[in-house]
Protein backbone atom coordinates (compact mmCIF):
# COMPACT_ATOMS: atom_id res chain seq x y z
CA UNK A 1 0.00 0.00 0.00
CA UNK A 2 1.66 3.10 -0.92
CA UNK A 3 1.17 6.57 1.36
CA UNK A 4 0.17 4.68 4.64
CA UNK A 5 1.34 6.90 7.12
CA UNK A 6 4.61 5.90 9.81
CA UNK A 7 3.21 6.15 13.64
CA UNK A 8 4.48 9.56 15.00
CA UNK A 9 6.38 8.73 18.32
CA UNK A 10 3.56 7.93 21.35
CA UNK A 11 0.76 7.88 18.76
CA UNK A 12 -2.05 5.14 18.93
CA UNK A 13 -2.39 2.48 16.18
CA UNK A 14 -5.74 3.28 16.05
CA UNK A 15 -4.57 6.67 15.12
CA UNK A 16 -2.11 6.02 12.32
CA UNK A 17 -4.82 3.71 10.93
CA UNK A 18 -7.31 6.60 10.78
CA UNK A 19 -4.70 8.73 8.91
CA UNK A 20 -3.73 6.06 6.92
CA UNK A 21 -7.86 6.22 5.65
CA UNK A 22 -7.33 10.63 5.66
CA UNK A 23 -4.59 10.33 2.84
CA UNK A 24 -6.14 7.41 1.24
CA UNK A 25 -9.21 9.65 0.84
CA UNK A 26 -11.27 6.88 2.12
CA UNK A 27 -15.08 8.03 3.05
CA UNK A 28 -16.13 4.75 3.85
CA UNK A 29 -14.91 2.69 6.82
CA UNK A 30 -15.03 -0.52 5.39
CA UNK A 31 -13.54 0.65 2.35
CA UNK A 32 -10.43 1.53 4.41
CA UNK A 33 -10.99 -2.18 6.67
CA UNK A 34 -10.68 -3.82 3.64
CA UNK A 35 -7.43 -1.84 2.30
CA UNK A 36 -5.74 -2.59 5.11
CA UNK A 37 -6.54 -5.23 7.16
CA UNK A 38 -8.32 -7.13 3.69
CA UNK A 39 -11.14 -7.61 6.04
CA UNK A 40 -14.39 -5.97 6.41
CA UNK A 41 -15.33 -7.17 9.77
CA UNK A 42 -12.51 -5.46 12.16
CA UNK A 43 -13.42 -3.54 14.89
CA UNK A 44 -11.97 -0.52 15.44
CA UNK A 45 -10.09 -0.47 19.31
CA UNK A 46 -8.44 2.27 20.78
CA UNK A 47 -5.99 0.54 23.42
CA UNK A 48 -5.90 -2.40 22.26
CA UNK A 49 -5.76 -3.21 18.60
CA UNK A 50 -5.43 -6.81 17.53
CA UNK A 51 -4.46 -7.84 13.68
CA UNK A 52 -1.23 -5.90 14.17
CA UNK A 53 0.29 -8.29 11.90
CA UNK A 54 -2.15 -7.01 8.99
CA UNK A 55 -0.90 -3.27 9.84
CA UNK A 56 2.75 -4.18 10.06
CA UNK A 57 3.31 -5.43 6.76
CA UNK A 58 3.01 -1.48 5.28
CA UNK A 59 5.61 0.06 7.26
CA UNK A 60 9.05 -0.30 7.36
CA UNK A 61 10.99 -3.95 8.33
CA UNK A 62 12.20 -2.02 11.96
CA UNK A 63 7.85 -2.17 12.69
CA UNK A 64 7.49 -5.24 13.86
CA UNK A 65 4.69 -6.37 15.51
CA UNK A 66 6.13 -6.47 18.85
CA UNK A 67 7.45 -3.04 18.41
CA UNK A 68 3.94 -1.93 17.77
CA UNK A 69 2.75 -3.46 20.84
CA UNK A 70 4.93 -1.71 22.86
CA UNK A 71 5.38 1.58 21.51
CA UNK A 72 2.16 2.33 20.00
CA UNK A 73 -0.85 0.70 22.16
CA UNK A 74 -1.33 0.65 25.95
CA UNK A 75 -0.80 -3.38 26.01
CA UNK A 76 2.55 -1.75 28.62
CA UNK A 77 0.01 -0.63 30.93
CA UNK A 78 -1.28 -4.18 31.92
CA UNK A 79 1.98 -7.09 30.44
CA UNK A 80 4.18 -5.94 33.58
CA UNK A 81 1.39 -7.05 36.45
CA UNK A 82 0.23 -10.33 34.78
CA UNK A 83 1.74 -13.29 34.92
CA UNK A 84 4.38 -14.76 31.70
CA UNK A 85 2.15 -17.39 30.30
CA UNK A 86 -1.05 -14.74 30.25
CA UNK A 87 1.37 -12.24 28.54
CA UNK A 88 2.23 -14.26 26.32
CA UNK A 89 -1.42 -15.25 25.07
CA UNK A 90 -2.17 -11.68 24.79
CA UNK A 91 0.79 -10.81 22.69
CA UNK A 92 -0.54 -13.39 20.13
CA UNK A 93 -4.23 -12.29 20.34
CA UNK A 94 -2.66 -8.70 19.28
CA UNK A 95 -0.51 -9.87 16.86
CA UNK A 96 -2.97 -11.80 15.04
CA UNK A 97 -6.97 -11.37 15.97
CA UNK A 98 -8.69 -12.92 18.93
CA UNK A 99 -12.33 -10.70 18.70
CA UNK A 100 -11.81 -9.04 22.04
CA UNK A 101 -10.16 -11.87 24.36
CA UNK A 102 -7.38 -9.70 25.02
CA UNK A 103 -9.63 -7.34 27.54
CA UNK A 104 -10.96 -10.34 28.88
CA UNK A 105 -7.66 -11.94 29.88
CA UNK A 106 -6.46 -8.35 31.07
CA UNK A 107 -9.31 -8.43 33.17
CA UNK A 108 -10.29 -5.08 32.41
CA UNK A 109 -13.60 -5.94 31.62
CA UNK A 110 -14.46 -6.54 34.91
CA UNK A 111 -11.91 -4.17 36.45
CA UNK A 112 -13.13 -1.80 39.20
CA UNK A 113 -11.16 0.99 37.05
CA UNK A 114 -12.70 1.84 33.66
CA UNK A 115 -12.01 3.48 30.82
CA UNK A 116 -12.52 7.05 30.19
CA UNK A 117 -16.23 7.47 28.34
CA UNK A 118 -14.63 9.79 25.87
CA UNK A 119 -11.95 10.05 23.54
CA UNK A 120 -9.60 13.04 25.18
CA UNK A 121 -7.10 15.14 23.94
CA UNK A 122 -4.82 17.97 24.58
CA UNK A 123 -5.28 21.82 23.02
CA UNK A 124 -1.49 22.27 24.26
CA UNK A 125 -0.29 19.09 22.64
CA UNK A 126 -2.71 19.29 19.65
CA UNK A 127 -1.56 22.93 18.58
CA UNK A 128 2.16 22.09 18.87
CA UNK A 129 1.17 18.98 16.55
CA UNK A 130 0.17 21.08 14.24
CA UNK A 131 2.98 23.52 14.13
CA UNK A 132 5.31 20.48 14.20
CA UNK A 133 3.86 18.09 11.36
CA UNK A 134 0.94 19.89 10.28
CA UNK A 135 -1.35 17.81 11.38
CA UNK A 136 -3.02 15.92 14.65
CA UNK A 137 -2.75 12.43 16.33
CA UNK A 138 -4.18 10.73 19.15
CA UNK A 139 -1.31 10.20 21.66
CA UNK A 140 -0.91 7.37 23.99
CA UNK A 141 -1.48 8.87 27.79
CA UNK A 142 -4.62 10.46 26.67
CA UNK A 143 -6.86 7.64 26.69
CA UNK A 144 -5.08 6.06 29.87
CA UNK A 145 -7.37 5.73 32.86
CA UNK A 146 -6.33 7.84 35.78
CA UNK A 147 -3.87 10.90 33.68
CA UNK A 148 -6.68 13.32 33.65
CA UNK A 149 -4.59 16.45 32.79
CA UNK A 150 -1.26 17.16 30.85
CA UNK A 151 2.06 17.87 32.88
CA UNK A 152 2.71 20.87 30.57
CA UNK A 153 -0.61 22.18 29.43
CA UNK A 154 -3.13 21.26 31.90
CA UNK A 155 -6.94 19.45 31.85
CA UNK A 156 -7.24 16.90 29.23
CA UNK A 157 -11.06 17.85 27.45
CA UNK A 158 -13.12 15.28 26.49
CA UNK A 159 -14.60 15.49 22.39
CA UNK A 160 -17.58 14.03 21.17
CA UNK A 161 -16.13 10.49 20.47
CA UNK A 162 -17.56 7.96 22.93
CA UNK A 163 -15.68 4.85 24.25
CA UNK A 164 -16.65 2.33 23.14
CA UNK A 165 -16.90 3.20 19.64
CA UNK A 166 -20.68 3.31 18.25
CA UNK A 167 -19.47 3.14 15.09
CA UNK A 168 -17.38 0.11 15.83
CA UNK A 169 -15.69 0.04 12.07
CA UNK A 170 -14.52 3.43 11.67
CA UNK A 171 -11.20 4.76 12.70
CA UNK A 172 -11.50 8.63 13.18
CA UNK A 173 -8.91 10.71 13.09
CA UNK A 174 -8.02 13.71 15.19
CA UNK A 175 -9.11 16.48 13.14
CA UNK A 176 -10.20 20.30 14.16
CA UNK A 177 -13.90 19.40 14.04
CA UNK A 178 -13.41 16.72 17.24
CA UNK A 179 -10.73 18.83 18.78
CA UNK A 180 -11.22 22.71 19.30
CA UNK A 181 -9.00 24.72 20.62
CA UNK A 182 -10.19 25.66 23.84
CA UNK A 183 -8.42 27.32 26.85
CA UNK A 184 -7.57 24.62 29.54
CA UNK A 185 -7.45 24.98 33.29
CA UNK A 186 -4.65 24.38 35.68
CA UNK A 187 -3.70 20.60 35.52
CA UNK A 188 -3.67 18.28 39.10
CA UNK A 189 -1.03 17.21 41.27
CA UNK A 190 -2.72 14.08 41.48
CA UNK A 191 -2.65 13.62 37.74
CA UNK A 192 1.25 14.56 37.22
CA UNK A 193 2.21 11.91 40.13
CA UNK A 194 0.14 9.20 37.76
CA UNK A 195 1.42 10.77 34.17
CA UNK A 196 4.67 10.18 36.08
CA UNK A 197 4.74 6.61 36.19
CA UNK A 198 2.35 6.23 33.51
CA UNK A 199 4.93 7.36 31.20
CA UNK A 200 7.84 5.07 32.46
CA UNK A 201 5.55 2.11 31.92
CA UNK A 202 4.61 3.25 28.25
CA UNK A 203 8.60 3.18 27.43
CA UNK A 204 9.21 -0.32 28.93
CA UNK A 205 10.60 -2.66 26.97
CA UNK A 206 9.07 -6.39 26.53
CA UNK A 207 10.67 -8.33 29.24
CA UNK A 208 9.41 -11.54 31.12
CA UNK A 209 6.53 -10.71 33.65
CA UNK A 210 6.86 -11.00 36.71
CA UNK A 211 4.78 -13.76 38.87
CA UNK A 212 2.02 -13.77 41.16
CA UNK A 213 3.86 -15.52 43.74
CA UNK A 214 6.87 -12.66 43.27
CA UNK A 215 4.00 -10.10 43.61
CA UNK A 216 3.17 -11.97 46.58
CA UNK A 217 6.20 -11.93 48.37
CA UNK A 218 7.46 -8.11 46.93
CA UNK A 219 3.95 -6.45 49.00
CA UNK A 220 4.53 -8.43 51.96
CA UNK A 221 8.35 -7.32 52.35
CA UNK A 222 7.39 -3.82 51.18
CA UNK A 223 5.27 -3.64 54.78
CA UNK A 224 7.65 -5.11 56.84
CA UNK A 225 10.73 -2.99 55.22
CA UNK A 226 8.09 0.17 55.69
CA UNK A 227 6.99 -1.39 59.52
CA UNK A 228 3.11 -1.83 58.41
CA UNK A 229 3.50 -5.50 60.26
CA UNK A 230 2.54 -6.85 63.28
CA UNK A 231 5.09 -9.77 63.57
CA UNK A 232 6.31 -11.74 60.82
CA UNK A 233 3.01 -12.60 59.24
CA UNK A 234 0.36 -9.93 60.06
CA UNK A 235 0.01 -7.15 58.47
CA UNK A 236 -1.31 -3.41 59.53
CA UNK A 237 -3.52 -2.68 57.03
CA UNK A 238 -5.37 0.30 59.14
CA UNK A 239 -2.51 2.17 59.18
CA UNK A 240 -2.35 1.32 55.24
CA UNK A 241 -5.60 2.56 54.76
CA UNK A 242 -4.90 5.80 56.65
CA UNK A 243 -1.75 6.48 54.79
CA UNK A 244 -3.45 6.31 51.01
CA UNK A 245 -6.17 8.18 52.41
CA UNK A 246 -3.85 11.46 53.72
CA UNK A 247 -1.68 11.12 50.17
CA UNK A 248 -4.85 10.87 47.83
CA UNK A 249 -7.98 12.84 47.85
CA UNK A 250 -11.31 11.10 48.81
CA UNK A 251 -13.10 12.25 45.98
CA UNK A 252 -10.00 11.31 43.36
CA UNK A 253 -10.27 8.10 44.90
CA UNK A 254 -14.09 7.62 44.82
CA UNK A 255 -14.23 9.12 41.05
CA UNK A 256 -11.49 6.05 40.06
CA UNK A 257 -13.57 3.46 42.18
CA UNK A 258 -10.45 2.77 44.57
CA UNK A 259 -11.90 4.26 48.01
CA UNK A 260 -11.04 2.13 50.73
CA UNK A 261 -13.57 -0.31 52.16
CA UNK A 262 -14.26 1.80 55.39
CA UNK A 263 -15.59 -0.94 57.06
CA UNK A 264 -12.47 -3.26 58.30
CA UNK A 265 -14.65 -6.60 58.70
CA UNK A 266 -15.11 -6.32 54.64
CA UNK A 267 -12.53 -8.95 53.14
CA UNK A 268 -13.25 -8.19 49.76
CA UNK A 269 -11.36 -5.05 50.05
CA UNK A 270 -9.16 -4.28 46.88
CA UNK A 271 -6.14 -2.73 49.53
CA UNK A 272 -6.11 -5.60 51.57
CA UNK A 273 -6.47 -8.05 48.93
CA UNK A 274 -2.84 -6.37 47.21
CA UNK A 275 -0.84 -6.93 50.34
CA UNK A 276 -2.36 -10.69 50.41
CA UNK A 277 -1.84 -14.21 48.20
CA UNK A 278 -2.08 -12.57 45.08
CA UNK A 279 -4.71 -15.13 43.24
CA UNK A 280 -4.84 -12.67 40.30
CA UNK A 281 -3.41 -9.61 38.97
CA UNK A 282 -4.08 -5.92 39.63
CA UNK A 283 -4.29 -2.65 37.64
CA UNK A 284 -1.19 -0.04 37.03
CA UNK A 285 -3.26 2.01 38.92
CA UNK A 286 -3.74 0.88 42.29
CA UNK A 287 0.09 -0.37 42.26
CA UNK A 288 0.49 3.52 41.89
CA UNK A 289 -1.80 4.75 44.47
CA UNK A 290 -0.09 2.07 46.87
CA UNK A 291 3.52 3.10 46.32
CA UNK A 292 2.85 7.32 46.24
CA UNK A 293 0.95 6.77 49.47
CA UNK A 294 3.86 4.85 51.16
CA UNK A 295 7.13 5.76 49.47
CA UNK A 296 6.28 9.35 48.63
CA UNK A 297 7.53 11.15 45.48
CA UNK A 298 11.00 9.77 45.21
CA UNK A 299 10.01 6.77 43.93
CA UNK A 300 9.78 5.22 40.11
CA UNK A 301 8.05 2.24 38.84
CA UNK A 302 10.82 1.18 36.65
CA UNK A 303 12.66 -0.11 40.10
CA UNK A 304 9.59 -1.21 41.80
CA UNK A 305 9.16 -3.68 38.49
CA UNK A 306 12.81 -4.28 38.67
CA UNK A 307 12.82 -5.58 42.47
CA UNK A 308 9.69 -7.41 41.93
CA UNK A 309 11.85 -8.97 39.04
CA UNK A 310 14.50 -10.51 40.79
CA UNK A 311 12.14 -11.64 44.58
CA UNK A 312 12.84 -14.87 45.20
CA UNK A 313 9.64 -16.72 45.29
CA UNK A 314 9.76 -19.29 49.02
CA UNK A 315 9.24 -22.67 48.38
CA UNK A 316 5.98 -24.32 49.28
CA UNK A 317 6.76 -27.01 51.79
CA UNK A 318 6.35 -30.56 50.38
CA UNK A 319 4.78 -33.69 51.51
CA UNK A 320 7.41 -35.29 52.39
CA UNK A 321 7.67 -33.07 55.56
CA UNK A 322 4.15 -34.92 56.12
CA UNK A 323 5.77 -37.86 56.31
CA UNK A 324 8.13 -37.10 58.65
CA UNK A 325 6.02 -35.76 60.87
CA UNK A 326 3.65 -39.14 60.86
CA UNK A 327 7.14 -41.33 61.58
CA UNK A 328 8.13 -38.94 64.56
CA UNK A 329 6.68 -38.66 68.21
CA UNK A 330 3.27 -37.10 68.36
CA UNK A 331 3.14 -33.79 70.72
CA UNK A 332 -0.06 -34.12 73.02
CA UNK A 333 -2.13 -32.04 71.29
CA UNK A 334 -1.67 -34.59 68.11
CA UNK A 335 -2.69 -37.63 70.70
CA UNK A 336 -5.08 -35.83 71.47
CA UNK A 337 -6.81 -34.50 68.50
CA UNK A 338 -5.91 -38.13 67.36
CA UNK A 339 -8.19 -39.34 70.63
CA UNK A 340 -10.99 -36.87 69.58
CA UNK A 341 -11.26 -38.24 66.01
CA UNK A 342 -11.80 -41.41 67.17
CA UNK A 343 -15.23 -40.45 68.60
CA UNK A 344 -15.96 -37.32 66.46
CA UNK A 345 -15.55 -36.27 62.26
CA UNK A 346 -13.32 -33.23 61.86
CA UNK A 347 -15.67 -30.62 61.53
CA UNK A 348 -17.55 -31.66 64.49
CA UNK A 349 -14.16 -32.52 66.51
CA UNK A 350 -13.28 -28.49 65.53
CA UNK A 351 -16.37 -26.62 67.31
CA UNK A 352 -15.58 -29.15 70.30
CA UNK A 353 -12.29 -28.11 70.97
CA UNK A 354 -11.58 -25.03 68.87
CA UNK A 355 -8.44 -23.87 70.91
CA UNK A 356 -6.69 -26.89 70.19
CA UNK A 357 -7.21 -26.91 66.71
CA UNK A 358 -5.76 -23.76 66.26
CA UNK A 359 -2.37 -24.80 67.77
CA UNK A 360 -2.45 -27.64 65.42
CA UNK A 361 -3.12 -25.70 62.72
CA UNK A 362 -0.61 -23.40 63.66
CA UNK A 363 1.94 -25.80 64.21
CA UNK A 364 1.60 -28.75 62.59
CA UNK A 365 -0.98 -27.44 59.60
CA UNK A 366 0.38 -30.49 57.08
CA UNK A 367 -0.18 -33.24 59.81
CA UNK A 368 -3.58 -31.82 60.78
CA UNK A 369 -5.09 -31.24 56.86
CA UNK A 370 -3.64 -35.16 56.51
CA UNK A 371 -5.34 -36.78 59.38
CA UNK A 372 -8.94 -35.09 58.48
CA UNK A 373 -9.02 -36.06 55.09
CA UNK A 374 -8.62 -39.53 56.43
CA UNK A 375 -11.39 -39.56 58.81
CA UNK A 376 -13.69 -37.05 56.95
CA UNK A 377 -17.10 -38.42 57.60
CA UNK A 378 -19.20 -39.98 54.58
CA UNK A 379 -16.41 -40.13 51.92
CA UNK A 380 -17.51 -43.19 51.03
CA UNK A 381 -20.73 -41.78 49.59
CA UNK A 382 -18.80 -39.21 47.55
CA UNK A 383 -20.63 -41.08 44.43
CA UNK A 384 -24.30 -41.05 45.24
CA UNK A 385 -26.41 -38.88 42.92
CA UNK A 386 -27.79 -35.72 45.36
CA UNK A 387 -30.66 -35.07 42.53
CA UNK A 388 -33.06 -37.04 41.00
CA UNK A 389 -32.46 -36.53 37.14
CA UNK A 390 -34.82 -38.98 35.52
CA UNK A 391 -37.48 -37.39 37.91
CA UNK A 392 -35.91 -33.96 36.80
CA UNK A 393 -35.98 -35.00 32.72
CA UNK A 394 -39.50 -36.33 32.84
CA UNK A 395 -40.50 -32.87 34.22
CA UNK A 396 -38.47 -30.86 31.65
CA UNK A 397 -40.11 -32.92 28.61
CA UNK A 398 -43.33 -32.14 30.03
CA UNK A 399 -42.63 -28.45 29.91
CA UNK A 400 -40.73 -28.17 26.51
CA UNK A 401 -43.59 -30.28 25.10
CA UNK A 402 -46.25 -27.46 26.34
CA UNK A 403 -43.65 -24.70 25.15
CA UNK A 404 -43.78 -26.33 21.57
CA UNK A 405 -47.24 -26.21 21.36
CA UNK A 406 -47.15 -22.49 21.97
CA UNK A 407 -44.73 -21.86 19.63
CA UNK A 408 -46.59 -24.03 16.79
CA UNK A 409 -49.34 -21.57 17.10
CA UNK A 410 -47.08 -18.25 16.56
CA UNK A 411 -44.87 -18.41 13.68
CA UNK A 412 -43.09 -15.39 14.42
CA UNK A 413 -40.25 -14.81 17.19
CA UNK A 414 -36.30 -15.92 16.88
CA UNK A 415 -34.99 -19.41 16.16
CA UNK A 416 -35.88 -21.82 18.11
CA UNK A 417 -32.66 -23.52 18.87
CA UNK A 418 -31.22 -25.81 21.38
CA UNK A 419 -30.38 -22.97 23.49
CA UNK A 420 -33.65 -21.31 23.23
CA UNK A 421 -35.56 -24.01 24.44
CA UNK A 422 -32.77 -24.07 27.02
CA UNK A 423 -33.06 -20.57 27.99
CA UNK A 424 -36.78 -20.78 28.73
CA UNK A 425 -37.15 -23.00 30.80
CA UNK A 426 -34.26 -21.01 33.56
CA UNK A 427 -30.95 -22.15 34.53
CA UNK A 428 -29.43 -22.10 30.81
CA UNK A 429 -25.37 -23.28 32.04
CA UNK A 430 -26.94 -26.10 35.00
CA UNK A 431 -29.01 -27.67 32.05
CA UNK A 432 -26.04 -27.44 29.25
CA UNK A 433 -23.84 -29.04 31.60
CA UNK A 434 -26.06 -31.51 32.65
CA UNK A 435 -27.98 -32.19 29.52
CA UNK A 436 -26.27 -35.49 28.88
CA UNK A 437 -27.88 -37.06 32.33
CA UNK A 438 -31.32 -36.26 30.74
CA UNK A 439 -31.82 -37.91 27.57
CA UNK A 440 -35.66 -37.82 27.18
CA UNK A 441 -34.96 -33.79 27.02
CA UNK A 442 -32.38 -33.89 24.57
CA UNK A 443 -34.02 -36.33 22.11
CA UNK A 444 -36.93 -33.58 22.07
CA UNK A 445 -34.17 -31.12 21.66
CA UNK A 446 -32.40 -32.70 18.75
CA UNK A 447 -35.96 -33.36 17.19
CA UNK A 448 -37.92 -29.90 17.77
CA UNK A 449 -34.28 -27.39 17.64
CA UNK A 450 -34.45 -25.12 14.60
CA UNK A 451 -31.66 -25.65 11.99
CA UNK A 452 -30.38 -21.96 10.48
CA UNK A 453 -31.69 -23.57 7.19
CA UNK A 454 -35.31 -24.06 8.63
CA UNK A 455 -35.25 -21.13 10.49
CA UNK A 456 -34.50 -18.93 7.32
CA UNK A 457 -37.15 -20.51 5.49
CA UNK A 458 -39.54 -19.93 8.12
CA UNK A 459 -38.53 -16.18 7.91
CA UNK A 460 -39.43 -16.51 3.94
CA UNK A 461 -42.93 -18.26 4.74
CA UNK A 462 -43.71 -15.24 6.92
CA UNK A 463 -42.64 -12.64 4.74
CA UNK A 464 -44.31 -14.62 1.90
CA UNK A 465 -47.56 -14.52 3.77
CA UNK A 466 -47.43 -10.94 5.09
CA UNK A 467 -46.93 -10.01 1.70
CA UNK A 468 -49.64 -11.77 -0.30
CA UNK A 469 -52.40 -9.89 1.72
CA UNK A 470 -50.56 -6.51 0.58
CA UNK A 471 -48.97 -6.46 -2.99
CA UNK A 472 -50.12 -9.08 -6.23
CA UNK A 473 -46.81 -9.98 -6.53
CA UNK A 474 -43.79 -10.91 -4.61
CA UNK A 475 -40.43 -10.36 -6.33
CA UNK A 476 -36.99 -11.35 -4.96
CA UNK A 477 -36.13 -8.68 -3.49
CA UNK A 478 -39.01 -7.96 -1.64
CA UNK A 479 -39.37 -11.08 -0.10
CA UNK A 480 -35.81 -10.89 1.12
CA UNK A 481 -36.29 -7.65 2.40
CA UNK A 482 -38.82 -8.40 4.26
CA UNK A 483 -37.16 -11.58 5.83
CA UNK A 484 -34.40 -9.31 6.62
CA UNK A 485 -32.41 -11.84 4.96
CA UNK A 486 -29.32 -11.24 2.41
CA UNK A 487 -28.37 -14.14 -0.57
CA UNK A 488 -24.89 -13.78 0.48
CA UNK A 489 -25.94 -15.34 4.16
CA UNK A 490 -28.71 -17.77 3.15
CA UNK A 491 -28.24 -21.76 2.98
CA UNK A 492 -28.72 -23.88 -0.02
CA UNK A 493 -32.13 -25.30 1.73
CA UNK A 494 -33.51 -21.49 1.87
CA UNK A 495 -32.27 -20.61 -1.65
CA UNK A 496 -34.27 -23.20 -3.20
CA UNK A 497 -37.05 -22.25 -1.41
CA UNK A 498 -36.68 -18.71 -2.12
CA UNK A 499 -36.44 -19.99 -5.51
CA UNK A 500 -39.72 -21.86 -5.56
CA UNK A 501 -41.90 -18.95 -3.96
CA UNK A 502 -40.56 -16.63 -6.50
CA UNK A 503 -41.43 -19.11 -9.14
CA UNK A 504 -45.07 -19.82 -7.46
CA UNK A 505 -45.65 -15.77 -7.45
CA UNK A 506 -44.94 -15.45 -11.49
CA UNK A 507 -46.92 -18.14 -12.32
CA UNK A 508 -49.87 -16.67 -10.72
CA UNK A 509 -49.52 -13.39 -12.09
CA UNK A 510 -48.89 -14.87 -15.59
CA UNK A 511 -52.26 -16.57 -14.63
CA UNK A 512 -53.81 -13.32 -13.29
CA UNK A 513 -52.90 -11.44 -16.60
CA UNK A 514 -54.03 -14.21 -18.83
CA UNK A 515 -57.85 -13.78 -17.89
Amino acid sequence: MLNFPIPYAEELLYSTVARAGVRLGHTSPKQLLNEVFESRSIIATIDLPNHIAMVSRWLPDEYTPEKLIYSHTLFPLYAPFISEDRRRQCMSGLHQGTQGAVHLVLGIVASRIKSPRFVRYCPGCITAQREQYGEYFWLREWQVAGVESCSQHGTLIDTRIARPLIERHRFIAAAPEYCHLIKQQTGMRDSDWITTQVRQLLVRPAQVSPSLEQWTAYYRNLACRLCFSRGKAQIDHSSIRDRVLMAWPATWLTRNRLMPRSSFVDESDWLKAIFRKHRKSFNYLQHIVVHQALLGRHWQIDDVLNEVSRTPICEKSSQVQVAIQKSSSQTSDQEAWRELLSSHPPQKARKTASALYARLYRNHRDWLLDINYRHAEGKTNTNVPRIDWDKRDREYLQALRQLATFLKANEQGPRRSRTFYLRLLGNLSTLEKNLHQMPRTSAFLAVNSESISQYQIRRLQNAYAELRNLFESQPKWRLLRNAKLSEERMTGSARQYLEVLVSRSTEYEVKRSGK
